[in-house]
């Protein structure tokens, strides 16, 4: 009876799973590696984001301070004067006062003017920064790639070369091939054990420089980047360099509205108390300062307004030379890329047909083995071409992104 139970319960599963496998797929492994989580963490990383940050907070104080009712910090004075001398009046004086300085005419908007473009330019740079490392992980990450799909193909070679050397001496012992051969064969897995070595300690370097970049073990899949064809914003690099050059024409603005230093109102109460009188005196007093400015005062800050914004305006050119230059490149680097692939895989399926007939003539004793180790050589070259093709163009794909400030 539990033998018959259990029986039905093993076909009831059998029919189950299938049904439950198709209404809850497989989800992806929690904190997997993805290209966007990979540029995350380089950011995090970044010596650039602690600075920016800094400066984000350095333009909003200097906005809090622009939207001020007073241009700079206000002032209170105490004084207090006394007889000691030989007069009969034992007068004394008590005074505060209490000054603060005042925007000039059309002054105080072009400093806010002045802070909103300090911020717009912070939050350009940020962009920026964060394309640039987006780069830069895009790069470290295909690098690595590479390594690896390098070293995956020299296993694969050593281990050919090690069926290959197994039937060279199964053969010289039954006496078919002289004993050259097998040295022969045998030199060339030695060959290969040294060529992996050494990938492999090509792909480490590469992964290490991948680690320390982002702070993640594993590379993301390797799938080529998915090219976006819709209308884009402008590029951050580009962004960044006009942000500059507003700042610096908002920072002329400034230094020609405050060619002089900025007026000053005081106002005091004075408390005077003589013996001579019966109640002691106050009296209040009003008082405004207005400094005489000059051109030639404030010709230096216009001078060096006017020099950031022709150095500004020059890198915002250059930066939009750059961005074209840049597009049109990778765009012919994918172009390249993908013709190169086309034609490596053509030639591997040639290599391949070839060294499978060379080494059936060989199994046939009708070729040497000279020619299928040159065989076997000329494949793996194809093979490897392969292989760094497919790199090359998931590559330039990450190329034409980045060239375009797109962010994974």
């Amino acid at each position: 009876m539990r033998v018959a139970r259990l029986s039905f319960f093993i076909a009831a599963a059998a029919v189950a799973w299938p049904c439950l496998a198709v209404a809850a797929p497989a989800a992806p492994p929690v904190g997997a590696a993805t290209l966007k989580s990979a540029v995350e963490g380089a950011w995090s990383r970044s010596t650039a984001l602690s600075t920016l940050i800094a400066r984000q907070d350095e333009t909003a104080a200097a906005r809090a301070s622009a939207r001020s009712w007073i241009a700079g910090s206000p002032t209170l004075g105490l004084s207090q004067r006394a007889d000691r001398g030989a007069s009969l009046r034992d007068q004394r004086e008590s005074e505060v006062s209490v000054a603060a300085p005042l925007w000039l005419p059309g002054q105080r908007s072009a400093r806010e003017a002045a802070a909103a473009r300090s911020t717009e330019e912070v939050s350009a740079q940020l962009r920026q920064a964060r394309l640039e490392i987006a780069g830069e992980v895009r790069t470290r990450l295909w690098e690595a790639a590479a390594a690896r799909e390098a070293l995956a193909e020299k296993e694969d070679h050593l281990h050919h070369m090690e069926d290959l050397s197994s039937d060279v001496d199964r053969r010289v012992t039954a006496g078919d091939l002289a004993r050259s051969d097998g040295l022969l064969a045998q030199q060339e897995v030695l060959a290969a054990q040294v060529d992996v070595a050494l990938a492999r300690t090509r792909a480490a370097e590469a992964l290490a420089r991948y680690r320390v970049l982002t702070g993640i073990a594993d590379l993301p899949p390797l799938e080529p980047e998915s090219l976006v064809h819709a209308v884009l914003p402008a590029n951050a690099r580009l962004t960044a360099a006009r942000a500059t050059e507003l700042r610096a024409q908002a920072g002329l603005r400034l230094a020609e509205a405050t060619r002089s230093a900025a007026p000053s109102v005081a106002i005091s109460v004075r408390r005077e108390h003589e013996r001579n009188l019966g109640e002691p005196t106050n009296s209040i007093a009003l008082a405004v300062q207005i400094p005489l400015g000059s051109e030639a005062r404030n010709r230096p800050a216009e001078t060096l307004a006017r020099t950031q914004i022709a150095a500004a305006a020059a890198e915002a050119a250059q930066a939009e030379a750059l961005v074209e230059s840049d597009s049109a490149l990778a765009q012919e680097q994918l172009r390249n890329a993908e013709a190169a692939l086309a034609s490596a895989t053509r030639r591997a399926a040639a290599m391949h047909e070839h060294t499978a007939l060379i080494e059936k003539a060989f199994r046939l004793g009708e070729r040497p083995l000279v020619e299928v180790l040159r065989s076997n050589a000329l494949t793996h070259e194809a093979d490897v071409a392969v292989r760094q093709q497919r790199v090359a163009l998931g590559l330039a794909h990450a190329q034409v992104n980045q060239a375009r400030g797109i962010l994974p």
